[in-house]
């Protein structure tokens, strides 16, 4: 019976904090943190302000919160796609970062935006970029380091411009579509470290 009970607490406060983080996205969208109070937060959410208090300090804490939540998650994914399997293809590591993007599409459209914040998107960047250069070491060893520099940078980059696009017109296609897409770009690169590869090697 307890564990029946909480359970039940349990989804609602995931409940709760997914209408929290919605709504905050949305306010998001529209104005710079600075300018939203707990007060116009929770009127959207139509929850109470001692709900809010049960779970965070002050808005900055809750985007804070959710941020470090969304890049463990993230993180977690990375984990799961060893070099090894980069090497044979990167589209289905690629697939689900889209499809956490499309799971978590409101918040993930504002950090996106104008309002959105940037040290998030550059930790994004980085995490991706590491996992990329890692596989790209271990599948091109004979490259110089600038050129896994380059290459991650360009990839990642290209990638985010793709994930803005795809928000911006409506997420017409599917995760799975976005990262064959992004699959056929990121393929170029992989052509110019495959050439630089082999103009290394001694005759």
């Amino acid at each position: 019976m307890d564990m029946r009970k909480n359970n039940s607490a349990d989804r609602r406060i995931r409940k709760t904090k997914k209408v929290l983080k919605e709504s905050l996205a949305i306010l998001l969208l529209k104005k710079n943190i600075n300018n939203i109070t707990i007060k116009e937060l929770v009127d959207l959410a139509d929850v109470n302000r001692g709900t809010f208090y049960l779970h965070y300090r002050d808005i900055y804490d809750m985007l804070a919160q959710i941020e470090t939540e969304m890049l463990n998650d993230l993180e977690d994914i990375s984990n799961k796609f060893p070099a090894a399997l980069l090497k044979e293809s990167a589209q289905p590591y690629i697939c689900e970062i889209f499809q956490y993007i499309a799971d978590n599409q409101t918040f993930c459209k504002m950090l996106l935006s104008p309002h959105g914040d940037m040290a998030f998107v550059d930790k994004l960047k980085k995490l991706v970029e590491e996992k990329c250069f890692c596989s790209l070491m271990e599948s091109f060893p004979e490259n110089a380091l600038q050129h896994y520099q380059y290459f991650a940078a360009y990839t990642v980059s290209g990638c985010i411009g793709l994930l803005q696009t795809w928000i911006e017109t409506g997420m017409k296609v599917s995760p799975r579509e976005l990262s064959q897409v992004a699959e056929g770009m990121i393929q170029n690169g992989i052509d110019f470290l495959h050439r630089e590869a082999s103009s290394a090697l001694p005759d």
